[in-house]
């Protein structure tokens, strides 16, 4: 099983064991195995799947 570490660009992990990615309206939503998403604003920048790593460019969240 390939899970992966999500982390921001300064290398903080944001969300580990992540199984899916989805992009949903301008955000990115990582899904853990127990199914717990975490969403994050951003953009992804590089995924490396030897390391099972995803890494993210956050941005700032918009106000509605």
């Amino acid at each position: 099983m390939c899970l992966s570490t999500v982390y921001n660009e300064k290398h903080e992990m944001l969300a580990k064991n992540v199984a899916t990615v989805r992009a949903e309206k301008g955000r990115l939503i990582f899904t853990d195995i127990l199914g717990i998403p975490t969403a994050i604003d951003g953009t992804i920048e590089k995924v490396d799947l030897m390391e099972n790593e995803i890494f993210v460019m956050q941005t700032e969240k918009q106000p509605a």
